[in-house]
């Protein structure tokens, strides 16, 4: 994980009762490919949830916006086709990349720093995937190029000038960089070694270890309560925890850790911007 990563999330800092501020605590539960899972510890639901929905509407990525098609022969619609264009994931540069400007969204002449220029041309017999997108800017192609556009037959043909636009989820889902959700980590007290427990146990969370019954790890339980509705907690005992676990699963146009650096960077923006609109109205 970053340097920068575990500086931003060091800025989350809440008091508590007692009047000592804690700063959050994060690790790296696993990380593989477009799949991240973090703990967060010594925070509470509204700012876990704040950065989830931060991720799906307010970090940017790359998208097709505009599509000016020359030749379309294919079965699908130029409207059908404009659409799947612009669902496809491509890889964003945030360093090369910036959000376009206001007036730049209403004459929709976008400038280099914010948009990226993609052609296709393909002629059947043929499938047309996504890696068939030409693009201006080697930084930016679509995540997945084996993914299929349409399908041509003899003497059908496509060309097209396409333009992708910097934009967020809030405005169009095709900017979402991804899915996540949270869920608090129980705490399970084991009353009795009643094994029926482990065997309704659907994750493996309870297990029988020598005629015993154990917690393997907190982490997989799903809070089903098919344990204690083995003989109405008299065995077992399972209430929510105060740690959390956070999910996030990248569409491909940003790494996963990226994209949790980013909702927290823009989250700190939004705070700070807030608190200079309160000093200007006092």
């Amino acid at each position: 994980m970053s340097p920068l990563f575990l500086m931003v999330v060091a800025e989350r800092r809440e008091e508590n009762a007692e009047g000592v501020y804690r700063t959050m605590k994060i690790a790296k539960i696993k990380g593989k490919g477009s799949m991240l899972q973090l703990q967060l510890s010594d925070t509470n639901d509204w700012y876990v949830n704040v950065v989830r929905r931060l991720i799906l509407s307010d970090v940017p990525t790359i998208a097709i916006e505009i599509v000016e098609i020359q030749k379309n022969d294919s079965i699908l619609y130029d409207e059908v086709l404009s659409h799947r264009l612009g669902l496809v994931p491509l890889t964003t540069d945030l360093k090369s990349y910036r959000l376009p400007s206001a007036e730049e969204i209403q004459t929709q002449e976008y400038l280099a720093q914010s948009s990226c220029k993609f052609t296709l041309e393909a002629k059947g017999p043929c499938i047309v995937y996504a890696k068939d997108l030409k693009s201006k800017d080697p930084k930016v192609k679509p995540a997945f190029p084996d993914m299929p556009l349409t399908k041509l037959l003899e003497g059908q043909e496509i060309r097209l000038e396409a333009t992708a636009v910097m934009g967020v989820g809030r405005t169009h889902a095709k900017w979402s960089p991804g899915h996540t959700f949270y869920r608090r980590i129980p705490e399970i007290t084991i009353k009795s070694s009643n094994l029926a427990c482990a065997q309704v146990c659907p994750t493996g969370t309870l297990a029988d270890k020598g005629g015993k019954l154990q917690v393997t790890d907190e982490k997989t339980c799903i809070l089903c309560m098919a344990c204690v509705d083995v003989d109405s907690g008299k065995s077992v005992d399972v209430k929510p925890g105060t740690d959390f676990l956070l999910h996030v699963e990248s569409y491909g146009q940003l790494e996963s850790a990226e994209i949790v650096e980013k909702a927290i960077e823009v989250f700190n923006v939004q705070l700070k911007e807030f608190d200079q609109l309160v000093k200007q109205a006092e």
